[in-house]
């Protein structure tokens, strides 16, 4: 088997995986509309009988104001987990670094704070669609996501950031009161995904904006010509 070879069957394994979980977040949302709709009928009835109820109603009331905002908050993890899954899609297209950071947040927050530290992603303004691997990317930002916790402890804060730059956008991730972040500690796999990807990924250095004292990591990543 030759290493193209290889790579296809990747992406095609990549590539299955996100179209069943695409289905299987579209078909989540279906039963939470369901639930949602029975939910609302239920809150009708009550609605129906005005404030002054017996204490039971007073509990479904309560209890009904529960479920429907599960529904809304499971809707929106679906959304989130079907707009990472079509990125497996195809192995490049255009799309949003902004969009794939905020879904790869979401998934991440629940890890982050169960090790009692803040995870706070700052979108720039102006950052524009660009053309790569995203699903890729999103292996990369994990992979950099785990090295930066490593160097955190309880009570810090991973601050994310990105920003338009000539040719492409930065991606930055400091780590307030970490003096230094060596490069050693990244995997030769990432290296060999950031190499996919025509990406830099580089120490942050001098870092001002009332950050002092604190490493980071920058990953510049490209726009690549389309095809």
């Amino acid at each position: 088997m030759t290493g193209e070879q290889e790579r296809e069957i990747r992406w095609q394994q990549m590539a299955s995986l996100g179209r069943l979980l695409a289905d299987f977040s579209h078909e989540m949302r279906n039963h939470l509309a369901v639930i949602q709709e029975a939910n609302g009928l239920l809150e009708d009835i009550l609605a129906l009988q005005g404030e002054e109820g017996s204490p039971l109603s007073s509990s479904v009331r309560q209890t009904a104001a529960q479920i429907g905002k599960r529904v809304r908050t499971s809707a929106e993890l679906c959304r989130h987990l079907s707009s990472m899954a079509h990125r497996s899609d195809t192995p490049r297209s255009f799309f949003q670094v902004n969009d794939l950071l905020i879904d790869l947040a979401v998934f991440l927050d629940r890890s982050t704070r169960s090790q009692q530290i803040t995870l706070q992603f700052e979108p720039g303004q102006g950052v524009e669609p660009l053309y790569n691997e995203p699903a890729l990317l999103q292996y990369i930002l994990y992979q950099l996501y785990v090295f930066s916790l490593q160097q955190l402890g309880q009570g810090d804060t991973l601050l994310v950031r990105t920003a338009q730059v000539e040719n492409g956008v930065a991606i930055d991730f400091y780590l307030p009161g970490v003096p230094q972040a060596t490069l050693a500690g990244i995997s030769e796999t990432v290296w060999a995904a950031l190499a996919s990807l025509e990406a830099k990924l580089e120490e942050l250095k001098n870092i001002g904006d009332g950050l002092a004292d604190s490493a980071g990591l920058r990953l510049l990543l490209p726009s690549l010509p389309a095809i």
